[in-house]
Parts: structure tokens; sequence; C-alpha cells
């Protein structure tokens, strides 16, 4: 039973328009994900930034504080380093890793030990704060200090090796799909009967 050729041109005509349809939808589907993801790598990048400046802002507080021993003085209306902490922890919630969250509170943590080991060094009541290692509060507060940097170091780090593995060409990311796509659905081999 043969085709007429109305029949054919109308096949034809359907099989045409669901190519067209099916194409114009997964092109319009990857440009859609693709465009997501990248609105998304934005405020990544933005928060990665944030986070970024905060540890070198509290980094050149706290050298300047070991330094000299006592804090900057602050104009009315500074905001200081450590002030827009949560904030910035809950948008690195929403888009940082689980290890960088961690690491990112860990050199929190560590900010605030420093910040009242020095709370203790000047407060001292039995002696009168001396930049001195014969002052055990003051051999303490430096402790904490290095303890912190290590911290913000670990932190920056970590920063740094997630935002450059996210460096991947689209090439890249095109193959290791394919290559994940072929694994999961092995090719049948075809018996070849003699």
């Amino acid at each position: 039973m043969g085709l007429s050729p109305a029949e054919a041109a109308l096949t034809g005509t359907a099989v045409g328009a669901l190519a067209t349809f099916s194409s114009a939808w997964l092109i319009q589907r990857a440009t859609t994900r693709r465009e997501r993801e990248n609105r998304v790598w934005d405020r990544r990048m933005a928060v990665y930034d944030e986070v970024m400046m905060a540890v070198r802002r509290m980094a050149d507080l706290r050298e300047t504080v070991r330094r000299t021993g006592a804090f900057p003085e602050r104009r009315p209306g500074d905001t200081g380093p450590a002030d827009a902490m949560s904030p910035l922890l809950a948008r690195l919630e929403i888009y940082g890793s689980d290890a960088l969250l961690a690491a990112c509170k860990r050199a929190f943590a560590a900010r605030r030990r420093w910040n009242l080991a020095w709370a203790t060094w000047h407060t001292q009541r039995d002696n009168n704060p001396r930049i001195s290692d014969n002052d055990e509060f003051w051999v303490e507060f430096k402790k904490t200090v290095k303890k912190s940097r290590k911290a913000d170091h670990r932190l920056l780090a970590l920063l740094r090796a997630e935002i450059h593995s996210e460096r991947i060409s689209m090439g890249q990311k095109l193959l290791t799909r394919l290559k994940r796509i072929r694994l999961l659905k092995p090719r049948r081999r075809r018996s070849i009967s003699p």
C-alpha cells in the first residue's frame, strides 16, 4: 500500500513541522538553562567578591591592631569590616558550597577570638597593657592572630579553587555531558550471525 502524493506531502509537512518545533523547543530550553546558569554564576561571583573584600579588610584591621596594639579611629558613619557579616553569610549560604561556608564561618570565628583576646589584653587589671612577649595576654593575642591568619588563608585558597574550577569552557562541559550520557546508557552491541 503506497502513499498518494497528497498523503506524502502532508506527512512530510507534519514531520518537518515537528522537527522544526522540537529543535526550536530544545534550543530555547538550552538557552534558558544557560542564561539561568550565567545569572547564578554572576550572583555567586558578587558574593565571592564581597567575601574576599571582607576577609581582606579584616586582615588589614588585624595587622594594624597587631602592629599598634590599638584599633584605628573610625569616622562617624563608617562601618567596620565585621558589621555586615550576617547578611554576607546568608548570601553565601545560598550561592556557596558547604566547604566554603564552613571555612568562612571558621575565619569569622577566628576573627572574634582575636578580637576577644585583644580586649582581654587591653583591659587587664594587674598590669598596663604593653606590646611585649613578657605579657601573657599579648602572647595569647598573637597566637589568636596567627590562627586567624591561617583561617583566612584557608578560606581564600578554597575560594580561589572554587572560582577557578568553574572556568571550564562550554566545549569541555558538553564533552563531559556526552561522556556521562554514554556511561549511563551503554550502547547495545549487535550480535552478528554467520
